[in-house]
């Protein structure tokens, strides 16, 4: 299998460019998923269907009946101009593959290949899911909720997510993985006036100053973050506007913690734009939730990364990330494992954003025994 695997990572690295030049955002992968469409049907995977507007979802059978193994990578870009400068950097403006998710496609593809050609192997199926929006929008619960976790019903669950580890590892760990990915919005108005005579107005900039302040040093006693990233206002350089917007996230690894960073943006907020004679108005949206793994998953992951690339490869995880990803509601039904590929070259969302391609070679190949020794 290994050499199958190494004789198709050229092909593979060439689709990877390929939907890297072509990235799309979520709910608008129509072009991504056609590629990934015409692929399956050349590969022979079954019951290829269009779930979610993008999604696509398809099933590979073993020998036998057995369990079934659903694997996903997610297929959107983000709302970025690429900086690399490479061949293959993206040809549409303003749209990037910034987060990897061409890799966890290509990855995708690969696994599938190589499994139908040792379908002989394993009981049971591997249904695959590429899943659009993973990116704010969300496009793992859209799927669930038209039947994706249904004929066949899935025994457990994993993902990858490229991550600026070593190429030739996997990072992982039992427990939370991931944060709650909540976004929020925080409209201020004052009172517009000249800039020559600020007392006469309500500076709406100075209420979003130091809220923008007392949010982003906001500290409570159990993990969190809360982070100000968009600051939206005025006009001109003598114009106090009648308003200005806060854009922001704020993460947390547990239920209770995420109602309270709730209940502090909000009180806050308000409180402050109150005390300088103005108003806030929070537009608060719960994403998705935490991505807990299961451990008896991430044994049977390490078990699989152990034979592939050798247990000194395997990075054991200390604590949580603060990023969000929405195979949370994967995770949330079924025993699952979201798994850290290592390849990135930089931090993710990054401009210069790229892998050290080897990783798809190393991805699909932990994958695809992971799936054998589950499916055995």
């Amino acid at each position: 299998m290994i050499q199958y695997i190494e004789n198709l990572a050229p092909e593979l690295i060439q689709l990877r460019r390929t939907l890297h030049q072509y990235p799309e955002l979520g709910f608008q992968e129509f072009q991504t998923a056609k590629l990934i469409e015409e692929r399956l049907e050349r590969l022979g995977v079954e019951d290829i269907r269009r779930v979610a507007g993008t999604g696509v979802t398809g099933i590979v059978r073993g020998s036998c009946e057995g369990k079934t193994l659903l694997l996903r990578a997610d297929i959107d870009a983000l709302p970025l101009t690429e900086t690399t400068g490479a061949d293959y950097a993206s040809r549409n403006a303003g749209t990037a593959h910034a987060c990897g998710h061409d890799v966890h496609t290509a990855i995708l593809l690969g696994v599938a290949d190589t499994l139908l050609r040792y379908r002989a192997q394993f009981r049971g199926n591997v249904k695959l899911v590429f899943q659009p929006a993973e990116e704010a929008l969300g496009g793992a619960l859209p799927m669930i909720e038209q039947g994706v976790m249904e004929a066949p019903a899935p025994d457990a669950a994993a993902a990858y997510h490229v991550w600026d580890l070593p190429v030739g590892t996997v990072g992982i760990r039992a427990g939370g993985v991931t944060a709650s990915p909540d976004h929020f919005r925080i409209t201020l108005t004052g009172k517009g006036g000249h800039g020559a005579a600020p007392e006469t107005c309500v500076n709406p900039i100075e209420i979003g100053a130091r809220v923008a302040t007392r949010l982003n040093n906001l500290k409570l006693d159990t993990p969190s973050v809360v982070s100000i990233c968009s600051f939206l206002g005025g006009t001109g350089e003598n114009i106090i506007p009648e308003t200005c917007l806060l854009k922001g996230t704020a993460r947390a690894l547990d239920g209770d913690t995420r109602r309270r960073l709730y209940e502090v943006i909000t009180a806050t907020a308000e409180e402050v734009a109150a005390s300088l004679g103005g108003t806030a108005v929070v537009d608060y949206r719960f994403l998705y939730p935490p991505c807990i793994n299961d451990s008896g998953m991430v044994e049977r992951f390490v078990s699989a990364a152990n034979a592939v690339i050798g247990q000194e490869n395997v990075i054991y995880q200390k604590k949580p990330d603060m990023t969000g990803d929405d195979f949370a509601y994967f995770a949330e039904r079924v025993p699952s494992c979201y798994v850290k590929l290592g390849g990135a070259k930089t931090p993710l969302h990054a401009p210069n954003f790229d892998v050290d391609e080897a990783c798809i070679k190393t991805g699909v190949a932990v994958m695809c025994r992971f799936a054998l020794d589950f499916l055995a």
